[in-house]
């Protein structure tokens, strides 16, 4: 009985490199999608996910502008603090909808795209002007949708997201009003 484990021993120990070159290598992480672990979410709920990915990729993108354009340095703090709250805010969001089996484009909207081209031709005070009425404009349309998802979204954990996420974007509407913004337009 000795003789027979080892041998058996040395036969599955001798086998193990040999093993090893018969699996395939795992992908890298980037490549494979993650599986979805939950039910796909519903229409409301994707559509609500995409506006706001659309959404933060807008304000990332005038922000990242502002953080060296403006001429105020509190707008400039202003918008490093904004660039950080939707790059974090994206990252949320797709991490949860990825769950979901929904990976979110990261392009704006045609509308968005013209904005931010016409902010990118402005400068001085100019630049402050336009760059703190969008974001006030932003900040109230968003404060809508997100109150209005958490008040009717049939996933959990995207209500709390849009719940907390509300208080967020009210203060951040605040701050933009307090440093001089136009009051948005509903």
């Amino acid at each position: 009985m000795k003789q027979y484990a080892v041998w058996f021993l040395c036969a599955s120990v001798s086998l193990l490199p040999v093993a090893a070159m018969a699996r395939p290598a795992p992908a890298p992480a980037a490549a494979t999608a993650a599986e979805p672990t939950l039910p796909p979410l519903t229409e409301s709920d994707s559509t609500f996910a995409e506006n706001v990915s659309a959404l933060n990729t807008f304000e990332m993108t005038i922000a990242k502008m502002a953080t060296t354009q403006a001429k105020r340095p509190k707008l400039q703090e202003f918008a490093e603090k904004s660039l950080k709250m939707h790059t974090t805010n994206q990252t949320t969001l797709a991490a949860m909808t990825l769950k979901h089996g929904l990976e979110l484009h990261k392009d704006m909207s045609p509308d968005e795209e013209q904005v931010a081209n016409d902010l990118k031709t402005q400068n001085g005070g100019k630049f402050d002007r336009t760059y703190l009425d969008l974001e006030a404009q932003a900040a109230s349309d968003a404060l809508a949708m997100f109150q209005n998802e958490a008040e009717s979204a049939s996933d959990p954990e995207l209500k709390a997201y849009a719940s907390s996420t509300a208080d967020t974007l009210q203060a951040h509407l605040k701050e933009a009003m307090k440093l001089g913004a136009n009051k948005p337009s509903r």
